[in-house]
């Protein structure tokens, strides 16, 4: 009798030990799958302003590149008026040197 409740006795508290690892191992892995998800949402984070910036910069890009075509265009209608503006002038004057002969 003796024997079978010391030997109970070692069964509860052998028990009891089982569940306290179990409960600490459970606890842990709790605690290990908070710290991923931390882990994975701030990655995430990282990652999604990484793309942003890279966007961003593709946006400033495109903006760069239309504000230069559209200077560039400026430019060429500039030169381009200025040009009609002096072929007249230009033909006359090119013509009149070579017509006029000066005698020496």
């Amino acid at each position: 009798s003796h024997g079978i409740h010391t030997l109970l006795e070692a069964e509860k508290a052998a028990s009891e030990i089982v569940e306290q690892a179990r409960a600490y191992r459970i606890e842990h892995l709790k605690e290990a799958r908070k710290m991923a998800t931390e882990d994975i949402n701030a990655l995430q984070t990282r990652k999604n302003e990484e793309l942003a910036n890279i966007q961003k910069q593709g946006a400033d890009q495109s903006e760069l590149t239309k504000t230069i075509q559209a200077d560039t265009g400026d430019k060429l209608a500039a030169i381009t008026a200025q040009f009609e503006k002096n072929k007249q002038d230009a033909i006359n004057k090119l013509v009149s040197a070579v017509t006029t002969a000066e005698l020496d």
